[in-house]
Protein backbone atom coordinates (compact mmCIF):
# COMPACT_ATOMS: atom_id res chain seq x y z
CA UNK A 1 0.00 0.00 0.00
CA UNK A 2 1.43 3.45 -0.90
CA UNK A 3 2.52 5.52 2.07
CA UNK A 4 0.03 8.28 1.30
CA UNK A 5 -2.86 5.86 1.71
CA UNK A 6 -1.49 4.82 5.09
CA UNK A 7 -1.32 8.45 6.20
CA UNK A 8 -4.84 9.05 4.93
CA UNK A 9 -6.08 6.05 6.94
CA UNK A 10 -4.28 7.21 10.11
CA UNK A 11 -5.73 10.71 9.78
CA UNK A 12 -9.20 9.31 9.25
CA UNK A 13 -8.84 7.20 12.38
CA UNK A 14 -7.57 10.12 14.46
CA UNK A 15 -10.46 12.28 13.25
CA UNK A 16 -12.88 10.13 15.28
CA UNK A 17 -11.00 10.78 18.53
CA UNK A 18 -11.81 13.64 20.93
CA UNK A 19 -9.28 16.48 20.72
CA UNK A 20 -8.18 15.19 17.33
CA UNK A 21 -5.69 18.01 16.74
CA UNK A 22 -3.98 17.11 20.02
CA UNK A 23 -3.42 13.55 18.82
CA UNK A 24 -2.41 14.72 15.38
CA UNK A 25 0.07 17.08 17.02
CA UNK A 26 1.60 14.19 18.95
CA UNK A 27 1.87 12.18 15.73
CA UNK A 28 3.58 15.07 13.97
CA UNK A 29 5.85 15.83 16.91
CA UNK A 30 7.08 12.33 17.72
CA UNK A 31 6.82 10.50 14.41
CA UNK A 32 7.13 12.87 11.48
CA UNK A 33 8.65 15.78 13.48
CA UNK A 34 6.81 18.13 11.13
CA UNK A 35 5.79 20.53 13.90
CA UNK A 36 9.35 21.33 14.94
CA UNK A 37 10.35 24.94 14.29
CA UNK A 38 13.83 24.93 12.76
CA UNK A 39 16.06 27.85 11.79
CA UNK A 40 15.47 27.02 8.13
CA UNK A 41 11.69 27.13 8.57
CA UNK A 42 11.95 30.34 10.56
CA UNK A 43 14.02 32.05 7.87
CA UNK A 44 11.66 30.82 5.16
CA UNK A 45 8.64 32.27 6.93
CA UNK A 46 10.34 35.59 7.65
CA UNK A 47 11.33 35.82 3.99
CA UNK A 48 7.73 35.12 3.02
CA UNK A 49 6.55 37.87 5.37
CA UNK A 50 8.67 40.33 3.38
CA UNK A 51 6.80 39.23 0.28
CA UNK A 52 3.40 39.81 1.93
CA UNK A 53 4.55 43.20 3.18
CA UNK A 54 5.78 44.17 -0.30
CA UNK A 55 2.41 43.14 -1.76
CA UNK A 56 0.66 45.42 0.73
CA UNK A 57 3.01 48.35 0.21
CA UNK A 58 2.80 48.07 -3.57
CA UNK A 59 -0.52 49.92 -3.24
CA UNK A 60 -0.39 51.32 0.30
CA UNK A 61 2.22 53.81 1.49
CA UNK A 62 1.08 53.86 5.12
CA UNK A 63 3.43 52.54 7.79
CA UNK A 64 0.68 52.24 10.42
CA UNK A 65 -1.70 49.44 9.40
CA UNK A 66 -3.92 46.61 10.63
CA UNK A 67 -3.56 42.94 9.69
CA UNK A 68 -5.77 39.86 9.55
CA UNK A 69 -3.94 36.53 9.34
CA UNK A 70 -6.00 33.54 8.17
CA UNK A 71 -4.75 30.29 9.70
CA UNK A 72 -2.55 30.90 12.74
CA UNK A 73 -1.05 27.42 12.79
CA UNK A 74 1.60 26.31 15.26
CA UNK A 75 4.02 29.24 14.94
CA UNK A 76 2.87 32.86 14.30
CA UNK A 77 6.13 33.84 12.61
CA UNK A 78 4.68 35.95 9.78
CA UNK A 79 2.22 38.07 11.78
CA UNK A 80 4.96 38.81 14.32
CA UNK A 81 7.18 39.91 11.43
CA UNK A 82 4.45 42.33 10.36
CA UNK A 83 4.23 43.62 13.93
CA UNK A 84 7.97 44.27 13.82
CA UNK A 85 7.45 46.23 10.60
CA UNK A 86 4.80 48.55 11.99
CA UNK A 87 1.42 46.80 12.17
CA UNK A 88 -0.51 48.48 14.97
CA UNK A 89 -3.13 45.74 15.43
CA UNK A 90 -3.21 42.11 14.32
CA UNK A 91 -5.97 39.52 14.36
CA UNK A 92 -5.01 35.91 13.65
CA UNK A 93 -7.87 33.47 13.11
CA UNK A 94 -7.87 29.68 13.17
CA UNK A 95 -10.60 27.10 13.54
CA UNK A 96 -8.62 25.43 16.35
CA UNK A 97 -6.01 26.69 18.79
CA UNK A 98 -2.61 25.26 17.83
CA UNK A 99 -0.16 27.79 19.28
CA UNK A 100 1.49 26.37 22.40
CA UNK A 101 3.53 28.27 25.01
CA UNK A 102 6.71 26.43 23.98
CA UNK A 103 6.01 27.17 20.31
CA UNK A 104 5.53 30.88 20.95
CA UNK A 105 8.70 30.92 23.07
CA UNK A 106 10.66 29.37 20.18
CA UNK A 107 9.39 32.05 17.81
CA UNK A 108 10.28 34.88 20.19
CA UNK A 109 13.68 33.34 20.85
CA UNK A 110 14.41 33.09 17.13
CA UNK A 111 13.55 36.73 16.53
CA UNK A 112 15.53 37.98 19.51
CA UNK A 113 18.54 35.74 18.81
CA UNK A 114 18.67 36.82 15.16
CA UNK A 115 18.40 40.42 16.31
CA UNK A 116 21.17 39.97 18.86
CA UNK A 117 23.45 38.48 16.18
CA UNK A 118 22.50 41.38 13.86
CA UNK A 119 21.15 38.92 11.30
CA UNK A 120 17.49 39.92 11.42
CA UNK A 121 18.03 42.91 9.15
CA UNK A 122 19.20 40.55 6.42
CA UNK A 123 15.86 38.73 6.52
CA UNK A 124 13.53 41.56 7.55
CA UNK A 125 15.05 44.88 6.45
CA UNK A 126 12.14 47.05 7.70
CA UNK A 127 11.98 45.75 11.26
CA UNK A 128 11.86 48.35 14.03
CA UNK A 129 14.47 47.99 16.77
CA UNK A 130 12.16 49.26 19.51
CA UNK A 131 9.55 46.65 18.58
CA UNK A 132 12.12 43.89 18.74
CA UNK A 133 12.86 45.03 22.30
CA UNK A 134 9.15 44.59 23.08
CA UNK A 135 9.36 40.99 21.86
CA UNK A 136 12.33 40.40 24.11
CA UNK A 137 10.29 41.53 27.10
CA UNK A 138 7.63 38.91 26.29
CA UNK A 139 9.98 35.95 26.47
CA UNK A 140 9.85 35.75 30.27
CA UNK A 141 6.06 35.35 30.28
CA UNK A 142 5.88 33.06 27.24
CA UNK A 143 5.98 29.88 29.33
CA UNK A 144 4.03 31.30 32.27
CA UNK A 145 0.91 32.59 30.50
CA UNK A 146 -1.19 31.47 27.56
CA UNK A 147 -0.02 32.55 24.08
CA UNK A 148 -3.19 34.65 23.73
CA UNK A 149 -2.42 36.55 26.96
CA UNK A 150 1.20 37.14 25.99
CA UNK A 151 0.43 38.38 22.48
CA UNK A 152 -2.31 40.73 23.67
CA UNK A 153 0.50 42.87 25.08
CA UNK A 154 1.51 43.80 21.54
CA UNK A 155 -2.09 44.21 20.29
CA UNK A 156 -1.98 40.80 18.62
CA UNK A 157 -5.26 38.92 19.08
CA UNK A 158 -5.48 35.14 18.70
CA UNK A 159 -9.03 34.26 17.66
CA UNK A 160 -10.37 30.70 17.58
CA UNK A 161 -13.50 30.79 15.44
CA UNK A 162 -14.95 30.34 11.99
CA UNK A 163 -13.42 33.00 9.73
CA UNK A 164 -16.76 33.32 7.93
CA UNK A 165 -18.06 35.08 11.06
CA UNK A 166 -15.18 36.95 12.65
CA UNK A 167 -17.25 39.26 14.84
CA UNK A 168 -14.93 42.16 13.94
CA UNK A 169 -16.31 45.60 12.97
CA UNK A 170 -16.79 46.71 9.38
CA UNK A 171 -13.83 48.28 7.62
CA UNK A 172 -11.16 47.53 10.23
CA UNK A 173 -8.50 45.67 8.19
CA UNK A 174 -5.85 47.06 5.82
CA UNK A 175 -3.94 43.88 5.03
CA UNK A 176 -5.17 40.28 4.78
CA UNK A 177 -2.81 37.38 4.26
CA UNK A 178 -2.55 33.61 4.42
CA UNK A 179 0.38 31.23 4.10
CA UNK A 180 -0.44 27.82 2.63
CA UNK A 181 -3.98 27.81 4.04
CA UNK A 182 -6.51 28.37 1.25
CA UNK A 183 -5.94 24.91 -0.25
CA UNK A 184 -7.42 23.31 2.88
CA UNK A 185 -10.69 25.26 2.83
CA UNK A 186 -13.72 23.82 0.97
CA UNK A 187 -15.06 26.01 -1.82
CA UNK A 188 -18.30 27.08 -0.04
CA UNK A 189 -16.42 28.06 3.13
CA UNK A 190 -13.75 29.90 1.13
CA UNK A 191 -16.45 31.95 -0.57
CA UNK A 192 -17.90 32.80 2.83
CA UNK A 193 -14.50 33.77 4.25
CA UNK A 194 -13.64 36.11 1.38
CA UNK A 195 -17.10 37.67 1.55
CA UNK A 196 -16.43 38.34 5.23
CA UNK A 197 -13.02 39.80 4.32
CA UNK A 198 -14.73 42.19 1.92
CA UNK A 199 -16.90 43.40 4.79
CA UNK A 200 -13.85 43.90 7.00
CA UNK A 201 -11.75 45.59 4.32
CA UNK A 202 -10.95 49.26 4.52
CA UNK A 203 -10.85 51.24 1.26
CA UNK A 204 -7.78 50.11 -0.66
CA UNK A 205 -7.24 47.03 1.53
CA UNK A 206 -4.90 44.41 0.09
CA UNK A 207 -4.96 40.59 0.24
CA UNK A 208 -1.84 38.47 -0.19
CA UNK A 209 -2.10 34.66 -0.32
CA UNK A 210 0.47 31.92 -0.82
CA UNK A 211 -1.36 28.86 -2.14
CA UNK A 212 -0.12 25.30 -2.56
CA UNK A 213 -2.06 23.63 -5.38
CA UNK A 214 -0.24 20.30 -5.48
CA UNK A 215 -1.21 16.99 -3.92
CA UNK A 216 0.50 17.34 -0.56
CA UNK A 217 0.73 13.60 -0.08
CA UNK A 218 3.38 13.73 -2.83
CA UNK A 219 5.65 15.76 -0.55
CA UNK A 220 6.52 12.64 1.45
CA UNK A 221 5.44 9.81 -0.87
CA UNK A 222 7.60 10.23 -3.95
CA UNK A 223 5.92 7.34 -5.76
CA UNK A 224 3.09 9.73 -6.73
CA UNK A 225 3.15 12.98 -8.67
CA UNK A 226 2.09 16.43 -7.41
CA UNK A 227 -1.05 16.02 -9.56
CA UNK A 228 -1.98 12.58 -8.26
CA UNK A 229 -5.17 13.73 -6.54
CA UNK A 230 -6.64 14.85 -9.88
CA UNK A 231 -7.17 11.23 -10.91
CA UNK A 232 -9.98 10.72 -8.38
CA UNK A 233 -13.64 11.68 -8.67
CA UNK A 234 -15.25 13.76 -5.94
CA UNK A 235 -16.92 10.64 -4.54
CA UNK A 236 -13.60 8.76 -4.39
CA UNK A 237 -11.74 11.72 -2.93
CA UNK A 238 -14.18 11.99 -0.01
CA UNK A 239 -12.75 8.67 1.23
CA UNK A 240 -9.12 9.36 0.39
CA UNK A 241 -8.88 12.96 1.53
CA UNK A 242 -7.53 13.56 5.03
CA UNK A 243 -10.17 14.87 7.47
CA UNK A 244 -7.37 16.68 9.34
CA UNK A 245 -5.68 18.42 6.41
CA UNK A 246 -8.45 18.28 3.84
CA UNK A 247 -7.29 19.34 0.36
CA UNK A 248 -9.93 21.11 -1.74
CA UNK A 249 -8.14 20.42 -5.09
CA UNK A 250 -9.19 23.83 -6.46
CA UNK A 251 -7.21 25.01 -9.47
CA UNK A 252 -5.83 28.50 -9.98
CA UNK A 253 -8.82 29.55 -12.14
CA UNK A 254 -11.13 28.57 -9.26
CA UNK A 255 -9.25 30.84 -6.87
CA UNK A 256 -9.38 33.71 -9.36
CA UNK A 257 -13.13 33.31 -9.72
CA UNK A 258 -13.80 33.10 -5.96
CA UNK A 259 -11.60 36.12 -5.20
CA UNK A 260 -13.15 38.35 -7.85
CA UNK A 261 -16.70 37.29 -7.01
CA UNK A 262 -16.07 38.29 -3.39
CA UNK A 263 -15.31 41.85 -4.49
CA UNK A 264 -11.54 41.90 -4.92
CA UNK A 265 -9.42 42.73 -7.96
CA UNK A 266 -6.40 40.52 -8.60
CA UNK A 267 -3.31 42.70 -9.05
CA UNK A 268 -0.58 40.11 -9.38
CA UNK A 269 -0.26 36.38 -9.84
CA UNK A 270 3.12 34.68 -9.48
CA UNK A 271 2.82 30.97 -10.18
CA UNK A 272 5.12 27.96 -10.47
CA UNK A 273 3.95 25.19 -12.80
CA UNK A 274 4.91 21.59 -13.36
CA UNK A 275 6.28 20.28 -16.65
CA UNK A 276 3.63 19.54 -19.32
CA UNK A 277 4.57 15.85 -19.36
CA UNK A 278 3.41 15.63 -15.74
CA UNK A 279 -0.18 15.53 -16.98
CA UNK A 280 0.62 12.50 -19.11
CA UNK A 281 1.18 10.50 -15.93
CA UNK A 282 -2.31 11.22 -14.58
CA UNK A 283 -5.57 9.79 -15.87
CA UNK A 284 -7.75 12.81 -15.07
CA UNK A 285 -11.07 12.29 -13.33
CA UNK A 286 -14.06 13.75 -15.15
CA UNK A 287 -14.20 16.56 -12.59
CA UNK A 288 -10.97 18.02 -14.01
CA UNK A 289 -11.21 17.24 -17.71
CA UNK A 290 -12.72 20.65 -18.55
CA UNK A 291 -9.72 22.58 -17.20
CA UNK A 292 -7.00 23.83 -19.54
CA UNK A 293 -3.61 22.11 -19.15
CA UNK A 294 -1.88 25.31 -18.02
CA UNK A 295 -4.50 25.63 -15.29
CA UNK A 296 -4.03 22.07 -14.03
CA UNK A 297 -0.22 22.36 -14.02
CA UNK A 298 0.02 25.24 -11.51
CA UNK A 299 1.60 23.85 -8.32
CA UNK A 300 2.20 26.99 -6.29
CA UNK A 301 0.89 30.54 -6.56
CA UNK A 302 1.28 33.85 -4.78
CA UNK A 303 -1.79 36.02 -5.37
CA UNK A 304 -2.14 39.71 -4.56
CA UNK A 305 -5.55 41.41 -4.72
CA UNK A 306 -7.18 44.57 -3.43
CA UNK A 307 -10.70 45.75 -2.83
CA UNK A 308 -12.39 46.35 -6.17
CA UNK A 309 -13.80 49.78 -6.88
CA UNK A 310 -17.56 49.96 -6.39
Amino acid sequence: MPHWLIKSFIHRTISFLPKRQFWNGLLQTWLTQSTECTATQFESKVTESVRHLAAFRSTQAQSDFTVLDLGTGWYPIIPIALFLCGAREIWSIDIESLVRPAGLKWVLDFYCDYGRRQELGRLLPDFQVERLARLDSLRVEALQQSPAEVLERINFHLLVRDAQETGLPNGCVDCFFSSGVLQYIPRPALRGILTEFRRLARPGAVMSHRINLQDQYSCFDHSITPLNFLRYSSAQWRWLNSPLISQNRLRISDYRQIITTAGFQILREESVSGAPEMLGRVNLARDFQHYRPEDLLVLHSFLTARVAAN
